[in-house]
């Protein structure tokens, strides 16, 4: 994307509309000799076409004095909340990892409508080394956009079907797939899912799938009124469990696709005068602090933050001093069934 008539052409833009890496444009501007011809002459011409003088912010990137790392958040709805532990847990492990290399960290924050052109604007404005891009609900072709970006950039906590692509996220088939087994050995047979928003959640669609796929392979069908959509908060899972309650053959035992729902959930089972574990078996996804805080004792899928955003950031710091012996890489964090009272007894 060409910056705006106002703009100074940055050192993005020259790596883009030469199509190289940063760290290319870098040693060409430093006379290095470790680059091909025709992609020095690439940068030079795209030098000449856009006009770029390199100030001394500039240079400093080019020469890599800057060592800061962006972490972008982009979320559907227009607040973003840094106090759930999700964000924390992530923020965690990167500042971790960015301090241990003598790495800056600079958050930044998208909300509502996704804008690639501004996510583009801010990494050229601000000047920096590498982007951990947080983005559960962003779309597939939004997610193959991003990956062209000429700035290194790992994707955390979310996946393109693209072997081009970096990422480091969880293993979601197979937690479901233990959720599903789980339940089904206790003896359940009739079970139900309260999902996320699957239109624009990537995970939300993901553990649906899942969910439906390992029910089929265990030879057991999910009425379509089994299914309900929440969007991730504790009222959306209090409103969808109320529907399954209302159902005439309802469930024995109901997956919410993260805590926060299968906790609002467990509120509408207690306001109905039915007992959890006993007259139906809960389940969620992620194991946050408050499942296990009384009144819950929730099984959960745990997955392993830290671990998926220290090496998200380990890759990206990897990707930065390597950038033209780079390989693609994807990885893919096992989760961890945590069963506690709310299923009951545990499988025989």
């Amino acid at each position: 994307m060409k910056p705006k008539n106002t703009d100074v052409p940055t050192i993005y833009d020259v790596a883009k509309k030469a199509g190289v890496s940063i760290s290319t444009v870098s040693r060409v501007l430093n006379s290095k000799v470790d680059v091909k011809e025709e992609k020095r002459q690439n940068v030079l011409k795209s030098i000449q076409d856009l006009d770029f003088k390199i100030d001394p912010y500039a240079r400093s990137l080019a020469e890599k004095h800057f060592n800061l790392i962006e972490v972008c958040f982009s979320w559907s709805s227009v607040k973003i909340n840094l106090e759930n532990e999700w964000y924390i847990a992530l923020l965690n492990g990167i500042n971790d990892v960015v301090q241990k290399e003598q790495y800056g960290l600079l958050i930044n924050t998208i909300s509502g409508v996704f804008d690639l052109e501004e996510v583009e604007r801010r990494v050229a404005r601000n000047m920096v080394n590498g982007l951990l891009m947080v983005s559960p609900y962003l779309k597939e072709d939004e997610l193959a956009q991003i990956k062209k970006f000429k700035v290194p950039l790992v994707l955390v906590g979310c996946r393109v079907a693209d072997n081009g692509a970096d990422y480091v996220d969880s293993d979601n088939a197979k937690a479901v797939t233990e959720i599903v087994n789980h339940l089904l050995n206790l003896g359940n047979k009739k079970i139900a899912c309260i999902t996320g928003e699957v239109e624009i959640s990537a995970n939300a669609a993901d553990r649906l799938r899942e969910f439906l796929q390992a029910m089929q392979l265990r030879g057991f069908s999910v009425p379509e009124e089994y299914v309900v959509q929440g969007d991730f908060s504790k009222d959306s899972g209090a409103a969808a469990m109320k529907k399954l309650l209302a159902l005439k053959n309802r469930p024995t035992a109901v997956f919410a696709s993260n805590d926060w729902m299968a906790l609002g959930a467990w509120d509408s089972i207690i306001q109905a005068g039915l007992k959890v574990g006993k007259d139906i078996a809960l389940v969620g996804f992620d194991d946050i602090p408050q499942a296990s805080m009384p009144p819950y004792s929730l099984t959960t899928i745990r997955q392993d933050f830290r671990a998926i955003s220290t090496q998200a950031t380990q890759m990206l710091i990897q990707k930065i001093k390597n950038p033209e012996g780079w390989k693609p890489r994807q990885v893919i964090v096992p989760t961890q069934l945590i069963t506690r009272l709310s299923c009951g007894s545990q499988p025989k």
